[in-house]
């Protein structure tokens, strides 16, 4: 899909109360105190501390809370001051000022990759090591773009142990290759939907206060959309930033948000992925445990509700560092790993390899990595996971007007696809395919304003339309229900399946 251009927004009265806690503002020897006009990341080690109000030449005082309730969010700051007992960073999480804590607790000195990689052999493809970087620290814990640190080989597509530096910090990731299977294609293909067109661009509307009118504030009414036996109603609008906004954060690791690209549903864990911009390969992935945040209109209020309720929230919401996503609009789950399918948007089709993440729900961390292909001439934009050995995918013959449906399987490395079903037709002409999801036997193919129901052969089942003039950003199925994303604001919204 286009992804959106980011809105410049106001500032407004809760940018003023981004920089206090509850309890005021933190104080320090502001004059010994090195600041930064723009805020730096910041990446939590494994241990917990304090955290204090105040910090002085001789110490913090004031100790008020633990980074155990924040460790997992987005962190940031713009200042530090040395004391008699060592470094305190004044920190921000998820954009909400927090107070002060001693800088052991980042991870310093450290890079954090993948190690193990699995390349599929493919003379056509060489794989990006940097893609396997979580993030990289320096001595002081601040986050260092993935492309200054040093790498002992760029691209790779033989076994390999490449090694990454920065400063004092050194990892490695195992690389492996192993022979490519070609994927089986012996599904025919089913009778389609009439073709038809929608409006194409970005988001033609909104949701009810995001626009310069009503200031981007937060949405205190739920949506309702509802065609023929869909009803799609909200679950949860997202924070505008789990971040500091516009020109506060120093680069694109530290902006969490506002352009949602893709999603995914387990459980009550929600998946989304987050970029800055609209050619970004690199970006967050956000997760909401919807089973503890039971309110559908709080979370976009993380800077100014009270401290007590942004503890509780901000335990059961991770933000991931700045990793590879490619497209991020093909994500999945299963118990322990969130997946991702990281293409190259802008690559139309060919012989490529294509990456699939492996990323620890724990930490949100990237723990392996794998490259598959299904066939030399089939290269998939849009896919979903249902399991640590399963992806669904799709795959649009745009010359032969034809939808095809692959399972692909995991056994061992080998990730080989069986093409289990097609639909003729193209659906929508005009317009990428938003979103993608599979289960109950059906596949859900999102285009702006139609969804498309097929079942798993291809057979065309039912074809919904509806008028909210926004753009979808992925779909999935967890259970009985269809979940849908909306942008402007980021909506998650769900359906009963019948």
């Amino acid at each position: 899909m286009k992804r959106k251009n980011s809105f410049k927004l106001a500032l407004v009265a809760a940018a003023t109360l981004a920089g206090m806690s509850m309890f005021g503002s933190a104080k320090a020897n502001t004059a010994d105190a090195a600041s930064f006009s723009k805020a730096v990341t910041k990446i939590a080690g494994n241990k917990d501390y304090a955290i204090y109000h105040n910090v002085t030449s001789n110490g913090p005082s004031g100790k008020f809370t633990s980074t155990r309730y924040f460790k997992y969010g987005q962190i940031q700051s713009k200042r530090y001051l040395s004391t008699k007992k060592g470094t305190f960073w004044d920190i921000y999480v998820n954009g909400r000022h927090v107070g002060w804590v001693d800088q052991n607790f980042f991870a310093r000195n450290t890079i954090s990759v993948a190690k193990e990689v699995s390349l599929v052999q493919n003379p056509s493809y060489s794989f990006s090591t940097r893609d396997a970087i979580n993030y990289a620290t320096n001595s002081q814990g601040t986050a260092i773009n993935p492309d200054k640190v040093s790498v002992s080989q760029e691209n790779v597509s033989s076994n390999a142990t490449v090694t990454y530096t920065y400063g004092k910090a050194k990892a490695t990731t195992t690389v492996t290759v192993h022979p490519w299977q070609e994927g089986y294609s012996s599904a025919s293909a089913k009778p389609g939907f009439k073709n038809t067109t929608t409006w194409t661009g970005g988001s033609k509307g909104s949701s009810r206060n995001w626009n310069a009118a009503a200031g981007y504030r937060s949405e205190t009414r739920s949506n309702t959309f509802k065609s023929g036996d869909l009803t799609l109603k909200t679950k949860l609008f997202e924070p505008r930033f789990l971040s500091l906004g516009y020109d506060e954060a120093g680069d694109a690791m530290g902006q969490v948000g506002v352009i949602p690209e893709g999603m995914s549903m387990r459980g009550g864990l929600f998946v989304t992925s987050l970029f800055t911009s609209n050619s970004a390969s690199r970006g967050h992935l956000a997760s909401y445990n919807l089973n503890a945040i039971k309110s559908k209109y709080a979370a976009q209020n993380l800077t100014t509700m009270s401290f007590g309720s942004f503890k509780s929230y901000s335990k059961n919401i991770k933000v991931s560092p700045y990793i590879k996503l490619g497209h991020g609009q093909s994500l999945g789950q299963s118990a322990s790993y969130i997946y991702v399918m990281a293409n190259e948007n802008k690559y139309k089709n060919g012989p490529k390899s294509e990456e699939i993440l492996q990323i620890r729900k724990s930490d949100m961390q990237i723990e392996k990595i794998w490259t598959f292909k299904i066939a030399n001439n089939r290269y998939i934009h849009n896919a979903t996971f249902t399991d640590d050995g399963t992806m669904y995918a799709l795959f649009h013959n745009g010359a032969n007007h034809l939808y095809e449906y692959w399972r692909v399987s995991r056994s061992g490395d080998n990730w080989v696809g069986t093409k289990v079903g097609a639909t003729k037709g193209d659906f929508i002409t005009n317009s990428p395919v938003q979103g993608f999801a599979y289960g109950n036997g059906y596949f859900f193919v999102g285009f702006n304003d139609h969804i498309f129901k097929v079942r798993t052969d291809g057979t065309a089942v039912k074809q919904y339309k509806f008028n909210t003039r926004r753009e979808i950003e992925g779909m999935a199925v967890d259970g009985d229900n269809l979940y849908v994303q909306f942008a402007q604001r980021s909506e998650l919204t769900a359906s009963k399946i019948k």
